[in-house]
């Protein structure tokens, strides 16, 4: 018998087979499926992977924050705001009272330099603020003149809006990576804004330098000391500044305005912790 009869005789058999529930004969496996929309696999509309819910996260329980806690993360606002107007105080002095400005210049570069020594990277840091004063040094003719021609008025109101912005903007939470860009930036523009108002070379660059140490590196100082934990340092930083700008205050005879600075920084520091509680 040659070979095609023999095929066909066994055709009806391998038919018979498979209709008996013979297995079939093997498949390719299917690729693991994979949580792409867009991608066509060889699975069913309906088809639902035992790694469809593996990234699913459940809801945290709320953490539960304690007055003391937010009494300390709400002061970060007072502070920073406390800065601001500390530079704004000691320009009102310059602009208005003819005040010498390389006094409170020096003080804050002297504190600046001792706290940079107790730093771990006191070198860099050192070498940093030297780059810094002799920039400002060689750009203060250009920064006092860069907007010379712009009028009074719009400069205060451009001063307000960076003020506003600097404070709303400003990186109050406590990170290993604090960088505070926008807020950098917007303390230095406000300081050439108001440096171009005032009458001498010396008294724009002692300002702007000492708008950069209290607005920018005193914070970078305030969260170094944070994150190392020492609260109570924070706090006593905190009540320098604030008895800073009692004193400027004083000394510009604002005698009303301390009242409004205190009841703003009570209200901020213990008043809206307890507002957040319970909210």
């Amino acid at each position: 018998m040659d070979s095609d009869s023999q095929s066909g005789i066994s055709a009806p058999y391998q038919q018979q087979e498979q209709l008996l529930g013979a297995p079939p004969p093997p498949s390719r496996p299917l690729p693991p499926w994979k949580k792409l929309l867009y991608l066509k696999q060889p699975y069913p509309d309906n088809y639902t992977d035992r790694s469809f819910l593996s990234q699913l996260k459940k809801n945290k329980p709320p953490s539960k924050y304690t007055y003391r806690k937010l009494v300390e993360d709400f002061s970060l606002i007072p502070f920073y705001m406390s800065c601001i107007l500390q530079v704004i105080l000691l320009f009102v002095g310059i602009h208005v009272e003819q005040w010498d400005p390389t006094v409170p210049t020096l003080v804050i570069t002297t504190l600046s330099f001792v706290a940079f020594l107790f730093n771990k990277n006191a070198t860099m840091n050192m070498k940093s603020l030297m780059v810094i004063t002799f920039i400002l040094l060689i750009l203060s003719p250009i920064l006092k003149s860069l907007s010379k021609s712009t009028s009074s008025d719009s400069i205060w109101a451009i001063s307000f809006m960076l003020c506003l912005a600097n404070a709303i903007f400003h990186e109050y939470s406590l990170q290993t990576s604090y960088r505070p860009i926008l807020s950098t930036n917007i303390s230095l523009s406000n300081a050439i804004v108001l440096a171009s108002r005032l009458n001498s070379t010396l008294e724009a660059f002692a300002f702007v330098l000492f708008a950069v140490e209290v607005n920018i590196l005193l914070p970078l100082y305030d969260v170094r000391i944070r994150q190392l934990g020492y609260n109570q340092l924070h706090w006593a930083l905190m009540l320098t500044v604030v008895l800073f700008v009692t004193s400027t205050f004083y000394m510009l005879d604002f005698i009303v305005y301390i009242v409004y600075y205190y009841v703003m920084c009570t209200f901020i520091t213990l008043v809206l912790p307890l507002v957040y509680m319970y909210l």
